[in-house]
């Protein structure tokens, strides 16, 4: 490690005793010197003025052509945004927590939104991940349109017992037997 800096030093001694005539010159060996040591002479020289300005400004016609355009953008996603409640959805369910606060949720019922508001991140993760038909189902309340994901006013699911489970339950029940009352052991 110290044979690397006595190398450094060595060149960087050898640089300083360099004439300074010759490739570099005086302004040469100092910008170097300066930007081996990150020094900002180089960075500091003021840029050259361009020889024709008005050819390096923008045309007036060109602003209001791309002033114009980024016009025509803003209007083309607030017409996807009023489009379906399905996109609408899909949007928000992408969008970050800060995002959130001003989505445009106009074309959802008040029962569509809460249930849009309930949706846990994992779950708005998956909304945003599947189709717009599955959305439109699941705003619809189709049972089980996403998965992992309840529809909107899809009430909890009813434990029901298959008829294998009933008939286990039944034997099992069968087996048990009554203890005989503690006064007919003595």
């Amino acid at each position: 490690m110290l044979r690397l800096l006595f190398a450094a030093l060595a060149a960087l001694a050898s640089l300083a005793s360099m004439p300074f005539t010759g490739a570099f010159g005086a302004l040469g060996a100092f910008t170097l010197f300066s930007w081996v040591f990150g020094g900002a002479a180089a960075a500091s020289a003021p840029a050259l003025p361009l020889p024709n300005l008005a050819v390096a400004l923008p045309d007036a016609d060109r602003l209001v052509q791309a002033r114009d355009l980024e016009r025509g953008k803003a209007k083309a996603a607030d017409h996807i945004l009023k489009q379906s409640p399905e996109l609408q959805v899909k949007i928000y369910a992408s969008m970050s927590e800060d995002d959130r606060l001003t989505a445009d949720l106009t074309l959802l019922s008040p029962d569509q939104v809460d249930w849009l508001m309930n949706l846990s991140d994992a779950q708005l993760k998956a909304v945003a991940a599947t189709s717009d038909r599955r959305v439109a189902a699941a705003l619809a309340g189709e049972h089980n349109a996403i998965t992992a994901v309840k529809s909107v006013n899809q009430l909890e699911p009813i434990e029901e017992q298959s008829v294998l489970a009933r008939r286990m339950a039944a034997f099992r029940g069968s087996a048990f037997t009554v203890a005989p009352p503690s006064h007919a052991l003595n």
